[in-house]
């Protein structure tokens, strides 16, 4: 979309205009104002492609409008709208920055449409293309090379006149900044120095450059060099001539009359300034391309580094997860191969050693009531004895895997454990179990317990206390253990950190493998709290006897 701003206090001819652009086509849009103040307001919130210009406000003239945007640096382009008997007045608008100037009283005011995308397109390339010597004409000019950017600045004259060309060389060496001015007698040698000499910054179309008419001489230095700057000093003085000169594209069109020279340089001065402000940004736009080339290279080989390392990062964990894994079932396997040897192992003491000691004592009881009196108090020592023997193979047998907790469950299991390890300490225990009636999973059973275990044996090795308490409870999710005392209590992290603290890190290994949690608590003098979470997974059978 072309966004058009047109600047006319007819109040008409905006609307007409309006129409007849939204009829040409839908890319326009057209907004209108009626001052020069509303004008200069609207271009100074920006979002304007191309300013419609009258050449008479009724608060001001184009050319007041002209002077204010170049002064702002504005660089939308201005297309003037001038009427009838103004064409003085569009050439000094012209000269004052115009891009083109059409008379809304002539027929070429139908071409509107077209010279608006003309001149928005002119723009868009203008702006693409920061390099001053990009945009001359393919063909017999490609072979132009740019100067070093520290050398004067090329300038062209075209002059036939000898005695004219030695006036401007003189009065150029005087008054103009520093260049180098290459003098050219006709129009082949310009054509001839364009095509295969270094860039020009600009050209000179001097007085008599070789045709009667200089539009004609600036259209042939156009086709060889379409956006070289060119002043044209013409004896011709009329505004028409001017007019199709600034159309054709040169940058100043000025009278060969008195005062001309001070007239050139000035304009001379200005388009100079104006060559090496583009050259600056070119030579700046180069090295900021550069740069990021630069860093956007750098950048690539650093990613490419950290994605190496990442790499070898994650195939470090990864390994270091397996390693893992590999360890929690190795230890997982460890345990149950020790659970299945305790049972073994209580299995053997009941079945083996238990029915051999039983069968003792029926032999001694038989022996007792037959043997003489005299042997009678010897055999019912050894009656005894075996007795004795033979209660300390069951308490072995249930220390080992007690065949409640396989048979009945690790409520029954618990209680049993509790009273015989009040039995043993004297210590008393509240057990408060708060379980459902389903059986658990054999394994998680088993944890339960032996946690239970190895802390009421840690309370009576070293809490000193008499009283303990154990409770097991469940939510929707896990299973809950505690185990507390008030006894002397420890130091958690150094008895963790000991080598000796076996009971702790059996504790915490079993957790572990259940895949629960566990926290201890406690500080010398205050007592013990030991809490376990186990998750509750599917559903298993209990373990088999």
């Amino acid at each position: 979309m072309i966004r058009v701003l047109y600047a006319e206090d007819d109040p008409q001819l905006p609307q007409m205009v309006r129409l007849y652009l939204a009829h040409a086509s839908s890319e326009f849009h057209v907004e209108t104002v009626v001052t020069a103040r509303a004008c200069l307001a609207r271009m100074q919130q920006g979002g304007v492609d191309l300013l419609l210009l009258d050449m008479v406000l009724p608060d001001s003239d184009g050319l007041h409008i002209l002077a204010e945007l170049a002064a702002r640096r504005d660089p939308t382009p201005v297309l003037m709208v001038s009427s009838q008997g103004q064409n003085e007045l569009a050439v000094r608008a012209l000269r004052a920055g115009a891009v083109d100037c059409i008379d809304k009283a002539s027929p070429q005011f139908l071409q509107l449409p077209e010279i608006i995308e003309r001149i928005y397109a002119q723009h868009v390339a203008a702006r693409r293309s920061a390099a001053p010597f990009a945009s001359v004409a393919p063909g017999p000019s490609a072979g132009l090379t740019a100067p070093p950017a520290d050398a004067p600045p090329r300038v062209l004259l075209l002059e036939t006149n000898p005695l004219v060309r030695d006036s401007l060389r003189a009065f150029l060496g005087e008054s103009a900044r520093p260049l180098t001015l290459v003098e050219l007698g006709s129009l082949a040698e310009m054509e001839r120095t364009i095509t295969t000499g270094p860039a020009p910054a600009l050209a000179i179309l001097g007085p008599s450059p070789g045709a009667d008419n200089p539009v004609d001489v600036l259209r042939r230095l156009r086709f060889h060099a379409r956006d070289l700057r060119s002043i044209v000093v013409s004896t011709r003085t009329d505004a028409d001539t001017a007019v199709a000169a600034f159309k054709l594209g040169a940058a100043d069109y000025l009278a060969y009359r008195d005062g001309y020279l001070l007239e050139l340089v000035f304009s001379l001065n200005n388009l100079l300034n104006a060559h090496h402000t583009e050259r600056e940004n070119l030579r700046l736009t180069r090295e900021l391309e550069n740069l990021n080339r630069s860093l956007e290279a750098q950048v690539t080989a650093r990613t490419a580094e950290l994605e190496q390392q990442i790499a070898v990062r994650r195939a470090a964990e990864s390994r270091a997860e397996g390693y893992a894994a590999r360890l929690q079932e190795l230890s997982q396997r460890l345990i149950r191969i020790q659970e299945d040897e305790r049972r073994a192992l209580a299995r053997e003491l009941h079945d083996q050693v238990g029915q051999m000691l039983t069968g003792l004592k029926f032999q001694l009881e038989k022996s007792t009531a037959a043997a003489a009196p005299e042997l009678r108090p010897a055999l019912t020592e050894a009656l005894h004895l075996a007795d004795d023997l033979l209660s300390r193979v069951r308490q072995m047998t249930q220390q080992f895997r007690p065949r409640i907790l396989d048979d009945l469950g690790l409520r029954p299991a618990l209680e049993w454990h509790v009273g015989l390890f009040e039995k043993q300490t004297s210590i008393a225990v509240d057990l408060e179990i708060s379980l459902p009636a389903d059986r658990l999973a054999g394994e998680l059973e088993t944890a339960i317990f032996r946690v239970v275990q190895e802390s009421l044996t840690n309370v009576a090795r070293h809490s000193g206390t008499a009283h303990a308490s154990v409770t097991v409870t469940r939510d929707d999710d896990h299973v809950l253990v505690e185990i507390t005392d008030r006894g002397c209590g420890f130091d958690v992290d150094h008895a963790l950190a000991s080598r000796d603290s076996v009971g702790l890190t059996g504790i915490a290994e079993r957790v572990s493998l259940a895949g629960g949690s566990l926290e201890i608590f406690s500080r010398p003098g205050v007592g013990t709290r030991v809490n376990a979470s186990f998750p509750l997974g599917p559903a298993a059978a209990p373990s088999a006897p």
